[in-house]
């Protein structure tokens, strides 16, 4: 990731940081963001607490997924907890978003356990990745897009001005997303279409689940039905 991506992570945590400074700086905040509470409960909720829920999630998927055990020692290290992204540096930053990156890929093929979301809850809590890493959490999410859990990792997210601001619809409705609406999208922005592919490449020691190949076949699928096949789209799809 370069380091003007890495500095408007910064600048995004610092603008968290700021909204809390500037209301009640004392206190606790009266709302936390959360996928496994409403989030005036999980304002009550302390760190270690979720840590520890997070850890139980993990063991669950190491049983499912050797994999998995490469993060004990990482994202969910007890040094962990200490860890504050805004007062790391770039290299350090560099490495959280690279380890971020293969996990939320791992995961996507088990995000309908509640153990996954359960370690997910502390990456929003320890991490802010529904900030600093709101596109690598939608597309491990994407594939679940017509589930609960998809659109309360949606509701987390601003979207912006990005390519992911027609997911503004499920953020209000609070209803799951259709695959046609996912299609339709990709007619309009190829970029859509070329993240969902390059999702489910393979990429190092990372191979797309079943999960994940099985949405993006059938999103290709789908486009390839509503479009003139060119030089341009075929770029897109092939990694």
């Amino acid at each position: 990731m370069s380091g003007a991506s890495i500095s408007a992570q910064l600048q995004a945590l610092k603008s968290l940081s700021n909204v809390y400074a500037d209301s009640e700086p004392l206190k606790k905040p009266f709302t936390r963001p959360s996928l496994i509470l409403d989030s005036k409960a999980a304002a009550d909720i302390d760190l270690d607490t979720v840590f520890n829920i997070a850890l139980s999630g993990l063991e669950v998927l190491i049983e499912k997924e050797e994999r998995f055990r490469n993060y004990r020692n990482d994202l969910f290290s007890y040094k962990s907890k200490e860890l504050d992204r805004e007062l790391v540096g770039i290299e350090d930053n560099d490495g959280i978003n690279a380890s971020i990156r293969s996990y939320l890929r791992l995961l996507s093929g088990y995000l309908e356990l509640s153990s996954a979301v359960n370690t997910l809850e502390y990456l929003i809590r320890r991490y802010k990745v529904h900030v600093c890493n709101a596109e690598e959490l939608i597309l491990c999410a994407l594939p679940y897009h017509e589930t609960h859990v998809f659109v309360q990792i949606v509701q987390l997210i601003n979207t912006g001005n990005s390519r992911w601001k027609f997911l503004n619809g499920v953020k209000t409705s609070g209803a799951p997303l259709p695959r046609n609406v996912i299609v339709q999208q990709c007619l309009r922005d190829m970029g859509v279409l070329e993240a969902i592919c390059n999702y489910a490449a393979p990429e190092k020691k990372i191979y797309p689940s079943k999960v994940v190949t099985g949405f993006c076949t059938a999103v290709v699928f789908e486009v390839l039905q509503l479009v003139t096949i060119d030089s341009d789209v075929v770029k897109r799809i092939l990694p």
